[in-house]
């Protein structure tokens, strides 16, 4: 049984040491028998590798065929290439592909399996036999947007850049000739077809004109002056046209949407999103966010700034209440000031029953609250307080410390203006109850808030579809419309035409409820250079510079108001007008109807008095007192019969 296990094992070792290659995690290694040198040598062969493989940081490597030619050059291969790389398999990670096989058959069906249409993609193909002149690998369709260069015992080629049409293979004496740069290129005074729209500050081109392009009438901008040719990004653009030398017609979108719109997460269609897709432009700009289903479709440079999205709410109003004296002090205060007097007058009531020594006048309950209120206030300091004169002393001590606060908290809130709350989040947004609105189609809501948040996963609610300007200037004068836009720096710029007359009653609600990036939308074999230049641009500052050069040119004086906040005091106090004060003068008015009333019925009770003194005497239960006059004076006594009291007890 030994024999046998050994004789098995010996016979798997042999087999596992008749495997051509293997694969390890990290760098690959393979064990392979020096062969004879190859027609590249090894300098040649080292040069054309790393100007092949200028930006990839990992390869993907097809192999076919065992002559000795091509093992010897996959050895030098994997000896000089200083990263990882995949044998016979492949990753859309790398970018790198090194092709190598003993026919130009083997490589054209390797080449359907390579990303060519991403501009990012390097190409290095060897071939171990003779290319004649009308080779299929010279077919350019195959690369698309890729480079490529191609070498074989009869020569070594390169494909021209791809930001050039029509692509074609040129012949290279020298090795060192196959690099491509990138970073620097020269479209030689080609024809680009861009796309944008009147966007401010971004764009400001309105004037179009129509034109025949490629068989279809086109509506083109003419951009004819420096007022059209202005704008943020219209500058960057511009500026990137004389860098890289190309010239350029500006079309207008086309469709509903400026933009496009993702369709059932297959395919996009119109704006310029779906024009770059279809290959109608070379290019495109006007505030184009960095965001998932325009990367998804499209190619998208760097981005040359941060936007932020906000919205124009409308300003506090002044508010001028009826009830403004009850302003100084919190409904508490005055429930507290209420719920004291009531329990002091029932104290004070009580205790007069059940005290001989305390004033009979607060047995009567109304009396009682009366006086307490009078010396609250200070206006009421009768002298008989025998057994309740220290009490009614604190009393008055305390209601002088409550007067002084209430006055000069009235005198320094009725003297300046007083506005309505401002709105300056989410929830004081749908507290106010306020709409809002934007240009074009129904928006993708996703893109603008968090449907996490429970205050701005209601936003969507309160979006209002305006079928023209007319409806959305009539919403904005009720007052109850926001106004959408984006931030540019410290600016707010409208989605919507609106006038300066509108603006003056709008600020800017200090939350933000998006931010997103701005960017250009490119043909691939152009996101190269654009985004080297737009990174250019940016690390120089120049986008900055154009950013606050055409904001100082270009924007109106009214779009910096809504930035400042005119709800505040200016120091200087207001005349009162009736509304504020109406509260104590309906009081003053409330108090002389009710003494009128009881002077009336006491002259009605006098005259009657005067008419009959004995029937009146008896109706209030009073007998004349033993020499009344000498002892009881007049005033005090006509005041003891009006609070029903008798003074003298009855004789029969």
């Amino acid at each position: 049984m030994v024999t046998v296990s050994f004789f098995h094992w010996a016979i798997w070792s042999a087999m596992l040491c008749s495997v051509f290659y293997f694969v390890t995690g990290g760098k690959q290694e393979m064990a392979v028998e020096a062969w004879s040198d190859s027609w590249i040598s090894e300098e040649n062969f080292t040069t054309m590798v790393k100007h092949s493989f200028r930006f990839s940081r990992c390869c993907n490597v097809y192999l076919n065929g065992s002559t000795s030619g091509i093992n010897a050059l996959f050895r030098r291969f994997i000896n000089i290439y200083p990263y990882e790389y995949l044998v016979e398999r492949h990753t859309y990670d790398c970018q790198g592909y090194f092709l190598l096989a003993s026919t130009e058959e083997q490589l054209v069906d390797a080449l359907t399996y390579v990303p060519s249409k991403i501009s990012t993609t390097e190409l290095l193909i060897i071939v171990d036999s003779t290319l004649e002149e009308d080779s299929m690998l010279f077919d350019v369709d195959l690369y698309n947007n890729a480079d490529a260069n191609l070498a074989s015992p009869s020569g070594i080629w390169s494909l021209s850049a791809n930001y050039l049409r029509p692509r074609m293979f040129k012949k290279m004496k020298r090795y060192k000739e196959l690099i491509y740069d990138k970073r620097i290129v020269n479209f030689n005074g080609r024809l680009l077809q861009a796309s944008s729209f009147y966007n401010p500050p971004f764009t400001y081109m309105s004037k179009t004109v129509n034109k025949t392009y490629n068989g279809a009438e086109v509506s083109f901008f003419l951009a004819d002056d420096d007022t059209e040719r202005d704008g943020i990004e219209m500058q960057i653009f511009m500026l990137m046209a004389e860098k890289l030398n190309f010239t350029w017609m500006i079309r207008r979108p086309l469709g509903r949407h400026r933009y496009g719109r993702e369709v059932n997460d297959t395919f996009f269609t119109d704006g310029m999103i779906g024009m770059i897709i279809e290959k109608e432009v070379d290019i495109a700009f006007s505030s184009i966010w960095l965001k998932t289903d325009h990367y998804k479709f499209a190619n998208l440079s760097e981005a040359w700034y941060q936007l932020y999205i906000g919205f124009l709410v409308p300003r506090p109003k002044l508010r001028t209440s009826f009830w403004a004296l009850t302003r100084p002090f919190t409904v508490e205060v005055w429930l507290g000031i209420v719920a004291m007097l009531i329990l002091k007058s029932s104290y004070l009531y009580t205790r007069a029953w059940i005290n001989p020594k305390m004033p009979r006048r607060y047995r009567n309950c109304v009396v009682t609250m009366t006086e307490l209120m009078g010396r609250l206030v200070g206006t009421w300091t009768p002298t008989d307080t025998e057994s309740v004169r220290m009490q009614l002393h604190l009393w008055q001590i305390a209601g002088l410390l409550v007067v002084t606060a209430y006055c000069s908290s009235l005198a320094a809130s009725l003297a300046s203006s007083e506005y309505e709350e401002r709105i300056d989040n989410v929830r004081q947004f749908l507290k106010a109850n306020l709409t809002w609105s934007m240009s074009g189609a129904t928006p993708r809501f996703g893109d603008y808030f968090d449907f996490k948040d429970p205050f701005e996963s209601q936003m969507p609610s309160k979006f209002v579809y305006h079928n023209s300007d007319e409806e959305r200037q009539a919403a904005v004068k009720r007052g109850n419309q926001a106004i959408f836009g984006k931030l540019v720096g410290k600016l707010f710029f409208p989605d919507v035409n609106i006038t300066n007359e509108e603006l003056k009653n709008y600020r800017l609600m200090r939350q933000k409820v998006g931010t997103y990036y701005a960017c250009f939308a490119v043909q691939p074999w152009l996101l190269e250079p654009i985004s080297t230049l737009m990174l250019w641009l940016r690390e120089g500052g120049i986008t900055i510079f154009h950013q606050k050069d055409v904001i100082r040119r270009r924007v109106k004086l009214s779009l910096r108001e809504v930035l400042k906040e005119q709800d505040k005091s200016d120091g200087v106090a207001r005349v009162l007008a009736l509304t504020p004060l109406g509260a104590g003068f309906s009081f003053l008015i409330f108090g002389l109807f009710v003494s009128t009333v009881v002077f009336y019925l006491e002259l009605r009770s006098g005259r009657k008095s005067r008419s009959n003194p004995r029937m009146s005497k008896e109706k209030l239960g009073v007998q004349d007192p033993p020499n009344r006059a000498s002892t009881v004076p007049a005033k005090l006594y006509a005041e003891e019969i009006f609070l029903g009291r008798k003074l003298y007890p009855a004789t029969t």
